[in-house]
């Protein structure tokens, strides 16, 4: 660690981002007990189901508590919950021992340029980057853009979501780097899957040779 670091861990050390407890790892033992207690751990199939992704792991149920914690982290400004929910799942072990190992590389589900500079960070990033590094995954950014500025998929139903994002992503300045790799997609939250879909599809036309999505939490 270098000068500069260790002044910052003066200033501002490093804190469970659930409870605020002063802890190296983000991560205190009596808040991962607690989403030990209630986490999901699932891993859906998708083989059979006219999607272009294969498979999709989520840690939690998008309710309660994880609910509050996910609002608070996209919409009040305490990006550093990354570190946190990052933790949670790569100390998961089905993550670990069915899901991420099977992937090249990890791609975060992007946001618009206006809802960027409104919020100053892409939750999905912050929480994707981290994992990766982690796991010791590559992990690629600006694969994919968001270029149509929608409607918050939250407001819509079903239908309305998949109309509302249909058409909303494409290519990065990085696109060719997913060429025939296996590619892990983070988004916070899994809902209806139409978000998944859109970039997943993009990424098969990218010529992605298998597709997982993974999320913290599923609704």
């Amino acid at each position: 660690m270098n000068f500069m670091e260790n002044v910052l861990n003066i200033i501002f050390p490093p804190v469970c981002g659930f409870c605020n407890e002063i802890n190296k790892n983000f991560l205190c033992d009596k808040c991962k007990r607690k989403f030990d207690e209630i986490k999901i751990s699932n891993i859906e199939d998708y083989n059979d189901i006219p999607v272009y992704f294969n498979e999709h792991y989520y840690l939690l149920k998008y309710e309660n508590e994880v609910r509050d914690f996910i609002i608070k982290y996209k919409f009040q400004e305490i990006s550093y919950l990354y570190k946190s929910f990052a933790k949670i799942i790569v100390n998961d072990e089905i993550f670990n021992n069915q899901f991420i190992n099977k992937y090249d590389c990890i791609i975060s589900v992007p946001i618009h340029n206006k809802r960027f500079k409104t919020r100053g960070y892409n939750q999905s990033k912050l929480i994707a980057k981290e994992v990766a590094k982690l796991c010791k995954k590559d992990f690629y950014d600006n694969v994919l853009i968001k270029s149509k500025n929608i409607v918050a998929q939250s407001t819509l139903d079903k239908l309305g979501r998949i109309g509302n994002i249909k058409n909303a992503f494409s290519n990065g300045k990085n696109s060719s780097f997913i060429k025939n790799k296996k590619v892990a997609l983070f988004d916070d939250i899994f809902t209806t899957g139409a978000t998944s879909n859109e970039c997943a599809k993009i990424l098969k036309q990218l010529q992605a040779s298998n597709i997982g999505i993974f999320t913290l939490a599923k609704d």
